[in-house]
C-alpha cells in the first residue's frame, strides 16, 4: 500500500479509484486450483468506464438505484465502480441458493421495494432465477445480464473526466441491516461515510501502510467483505486477494492457502470461520502453510469467543500464526462498518464476569476458573473520530462496569435509512446512533453483551442468550455456533422461560440422547433450566448472510410450528 497522500486525498469512492489507478496495486482472485487471477486498479478503472458507457446507453442515470447480484469476481468489482462513476446507487445482495429459492425471492423482492430499485444487474447464468424476483420487487427494468451491456457503440473508450464525480455527501451505497427480512432497513451511506470509515480502519494498522496487504473470503454483499476488504484496499491503496465464499466453505484450507501464498497481513473473518478451520482442515494440509505474515486477524460480524481463538491458535501456531494477531472488532451497518478495534499489536483481552452480578447489569471480575465466571471478549476502543456511550433505559450515560445500550456518534454514522425518515428519527438523534446492542465499558474498552431484543428475562434478571448457547461447546454431535436460546411464555407458571434450539452435526446421531445431553450441559453451565431443548437438522436454523443465527426468526418459526424438530427434551 502507498504512503498517505496528504490533505488532497479523494473524498469519494470514484476519486479513490482514480488515485489507485495511478499505482501498481490491484485485485486478485484466488481460485480453487490455487492460481491467482490478477487485475490492476488501472484495469479495474478501464473496465468500469466501458461498462458505465454501456449502462448509459441503456438509459441508466444518476440517482437510479440498482441491485447487484453477482458472486465474488472481477465482474463484481467493475460493476460497483461503474455505478459509482455514473452516480447510480447500488445495493449488493447474495446470489440464489439451491433449494431456498422461495425464501430468496421473498427476501430480495423486499429489498428491491424498500430501496426503490429499478433493476437487478447480474450474470447470464442467474438471469432466469432473478427475473421473477425482479418482477415481484417492482424493478421496472427487470433483471439484466452484464453480457447484454458489453457491446457499447463503437468509438473511443470513455475517460473518467466525461463522468461528473459525486459529492462527498451524496448517497453512494445502500446496505441492509443484518437479519432484516420482514421489514428490510435500507441503510444509506454517503461517500464521506465510506471514506471516513475506511481511513479510520487503515489508521489502526501498525507500521507503514505500505507494509500491508489484504485477503478476504467474506461475501462482497456483506459490509465486512465489501467495505473492510475491497473498499479499504482501494482507499489505501493496496493489494487485495479475494477468495469465493463457496470455495472457503467447500475447502476451508483454501482460505489459509490464499493467506499463505499472498503473504497478506490483514484479513477479516467471523468467529465461526475459525472453528470451521479447526474442525475441517486436515493435518496433511498444514504442510508448507505459512501464516506468519497474518498480523491483523480482524474478528467480528458475530460474538467473539475466547475458546474459538484459543483453539485456532493451538492448531495453527505451528504454521507461524501468533495469538497476538487476533484483533476483535465491533461494528454495524448503520455505522458504515467499524466502530471499535482492538490494538493489533497486543493480545486480545477478556473479562470473566460473575454470572449473578452480570444478570443484574453489573460487572464484577472474578477468576476464570470460578464456576460462576462468564467470559466476555473485549472489542477494543473507538476508532478515530468515533464516540461511544453506554446508556440506561432512561437515557442516562452509565459509568464503566455497568451494562447498557450502546450509542455511537461520528462521521461514519449513516446518512439515514433510505426513504424511511420514520425509522431514521428513531435510530439517530442529535447525531447519536442507537445501535440496539447491549454492552459495557471496562478499563476503557468496549465489551458486547448481545442484542437488547434477544435478551432473556428470567425472574427479573437479564440473561444474554449467547452465554446460554456457549454452554453447549462440549456436547459432541452438535454443530459449533449453531444454536439459538429464545424466550418463550410459560403459561403454566405465568412467567417467561426459554427454549434452546440446536443443530446436530451431519450424519447419524441419536437425536433424543443429544437433546438430553444438551439440556444437562445448559443446566450445569448456566444454572438455568430450559423449558425445552430441541434438536433440528443441520442447516435448518435461519441465518443472516454473515452466518449468524437469526434468533427472532427462529423463535417465530418455533412458535408457529414451522421448525421441524428431530427430538425434544422437556422441563
Amino acid at each position: 500500500m502507498t504512503a498517505d497522500t496528504g490533505p488532497m486525498r479523494p473524498g469519494t469512492m470514484t476519486g479513490a479509484l482514480l488515485a489507485a489507478a495511478e499505482t501498481e496495486y490491484g485485485v486478485q482472485i484466488f481460485g480453487r486450483d490455487g492460481n491467482m487471477d490478477r487485475r490492476s486498479f488501472r484495469r479495474v478503472l478501464a473496465d468500469a468506464l466501458r461498462l458505465a458507457n454501456g449502462l448509459q446507453q441503456r438509459g441508466f442515470a444518476s440517482g437510479d438505484v440498482v441491485a447487484v447480484v453477482l458472486p465474488t469476481s472481477h465482474e463484481f468489482v467493475r460493476v460497483m465502480f461503474a455505478l459509482f462513476l455514473l452516480r447510480i446507487i447500488p445495493f449488493c445482495a447474495a446470489t440464489p441458493r439451491l433449494g431456498r429459492m422461495a425464501d430468496y425471492k421473498e427476501s430480495i423482492a423486499g429489498m428491491l421495494r424498500a430501496a426503490g430499485a429499478s433493476a437487478i444487474l447480474t450474470d447470464a447464468s442467474l438471469l432466469a432465477q432473478l427475473t421473477s424476483a425482479a418482477e415481484a420487487g417492482g424493478a421496472v427494468r427487470g433483471a439484466i445480464a452484464l453480457q447484454e451491456l458489453e457491446n457499447a457503440p463503437p468509438g473511443a473508450p470513455p475517460v473518467a473526466s466525461e463522468f461528473a464525480d459525486a459529492k462527498p455527501g451524496d448517497v453512494a451505497l445502500i446496505q441492509f441491516s443484518s437479519g432484516t427480512t420482514v421489514d428490510p432497513k435500507p441503510v444509506a451511506l454517503s461517500h464521506a461515510n465510506l471514506i471516513s470509515n475506511t481511513r479510520a480502519i487503515l489508521a489502526t494498522f501498525p507500521g507503514k501502510i505500505a507494509e500491508h496487504s489484504g485477503c478476504s473470503w467474506l461475501p462482497l454483499h456483506h459490509d465486512m467483505g465489501l467495505i473492510g476488504g475491497l473498499f479499504s484496499a482501494v482507499v489505501a491503496p493496496g493489494d487485495i486477494t479475494l477468495l469465493r465464499p463457496e470455495d472457503f466453505i467447500a475447502r476451508p484450507v483454501l482460505w489459509l492457502r490464499a493467506l499463505s501464498d499472498s503473504r497478506a497481513t490483514v484479513c477479516p473473518a467471523p468467529n465461526f470461520a475459525l472453528q470451521i478451520c479447526v474442525d475441517r482442515v486436515k493435518e496433511e494440509d498444514l504442510a508448507g502453510l505459512d501464516l506468519s505474515n497474518w498480523r491483523i486477524a480482524l474478528i467480528g460480524a458475530e460474538t467473539v469467543r475466547e475458546k474459538s481463538l484459543r483453539r485456532f491458535y493451538e492448531r495453527f501456531q505451528r504454521c507461524g500464526f501468533r495469538f497476538e494477531s487476533f484483533t476483535p472488532v465491533y461494528g454495524l451497518a448503520e455505522a458504515t462498518l467499524a466502530v471499535t478495534f482492538s490494538d493489533p499489536r497486543a493480545a486480545p483481552r477478556s473479562v470473566h464476569a460473575d454470572r449473578t452480578a452480570l444478570s443484574h447489569g453489573e460487572i464484577r471480575a472474578i477468576a476464570a476458573a470460578d464456576e460462576a465466571a462468564t467470559p466476555v471478549m473485549s472489542v477494543g476502543r473507538a476508532l478515530a473520530g468515533v464516540e461511544v456511550e453506554l446508556r440506561d433505559p432512561a437515557g442516562a450515560v452509565l459509568p464503566e462496569a455497568r451494562v447498557g445500550r450502546i450509542f455511537v456518534r461520528g462521521p461514519s454514522v449513516m446518512t439515514g435509512y433510505y426513504r424511511r425518515e420514520d425509522l431514521t428519527v428513531r435510530a439517530v438523534q442529535d447525531g447519536w446512533l442507537d445501535t440496539g446492542d447491549l454492552g459495557f465499558l471496562y478499563e476503557g474498552e468496549l465489551y458486547i453483551y448481545g442484542r437488547e431484543k434477544d435478551i432473556i428475562i428470567l425472574n427479573g434478571r437479564n440473561h444474554d442468550p449467547q452465554s446460554i448457547e456457549f454452554t453447549l461447546d462440549a456436547v459432541a454431535g452438535l454443530q459449533h455456533d449453531r444454536a439459538a436460546a429464545i424466550a418463550v411464555e410459560d403459561e403454566r407458571r405465568g412467567t417467561e422461560g426459554f427454549v434452546v434450539l440446536c443443530e446436530k452435526e451431519r450424519g447419524k446421531v441419536d437425536a433424543q440422547e443429544l437433546a438430553r445431553a444438551a439440556r444437562d450441559a445448559i443446566i450445569a453451565g448456566s444454572g438455568l433450566i430450559p423449558e425445552a431443548v430441541a434438536i433440528v437438522e443441520t442447516g435448518r436454523l435461519p441465518r443472516t448472510t454473515s452466518g449468524k443465527v437469526r434468533r427472532a426468526e427462529a423463535a417465530r418459526q418455533y412458535r408457529d410450528g414451522a421448525l421441524e424438530t428431530l427430538a425434544l427434551s422437556l422441563r
